[in-house]
């Protein structure tokens, strides 16, 4: 039996044949709404139970097996082709007799691998923004460049005018204003 603040409500064996209900005396009716709008929400709602079976592994199961066993096989457990070969840690084997790494070495192992591959994309990332920087100022430079030759380019054009007013006036020519 389940209850919601004064609301009683019946097993559920019986909640679809017959619901009942108690109240009590000092209830508002403002609470008695909310109490029949939870229930009623309660009774609505379907709980659906997926049994889990071990054999049948889930989705998102299947998902990281396959993952897991790709990094096992393709995982280059040295440094990457970009990375300088000093500054990323090896996995080495310990040992004289050169024996395979132990799961927990080979997890160190990639850790230390992964770590240093996003260190040098930190650092790839932190050229590439310099460069953007350095791009946007130049392209600021160029902008006000190219105002400077417009402003020149009007000077001239006015200069022309003036020079040719002038010469029609040096010429005897009618003035223009």
């Amino acid at each position: 039996m389940r209850q919601f603040g004064s609301l009683q409500t019946v097993p559920e064996d019986t909640a679809r044949a017959k619901f009942e209900h108690t109240w009590r005396e000092d209830q508002t009716s403002v609470d008695r709404q909310r109490d029949i709008e939870r229930v009623l929400d309660a009774w609505r709602t379907v709980v659906i139970e997926r049994p889990y079976f071990p054999e049948h592994p889930t989705l998102e199961e299947q998902d990281f097996q396959a993952t897991e066993e790709y990094v096992l096989r393709f995982y280059r457990w040295g440094p990457t082709a970009h990375e300088d070969p000093a500054d990323s840690p090896r996995a080495e084997d310990n040992g004289p007799t050169g024996a395979s790494l132990t799961p927990n070495m080979a997890v160190q192992a990639e850790l230390a691998n992964l770590r240093a591959e996003r260190d040098h994309l930190r650092r790839e990332v932190a050229e590439k923004d310099e460069q953007l920087v350095d791009q946007r100022q130049l392209q600021r430079e160029l902008a006000q460049a190219r105002a400077e030759l417009q402003r020149r380019e009007q000077e001239l054009v006015r200069a022309n005018v003036a020079l040719e007013r002038f010469r029609k006036r040096a010429r005897g020519g009618p003035r223009t204003p």
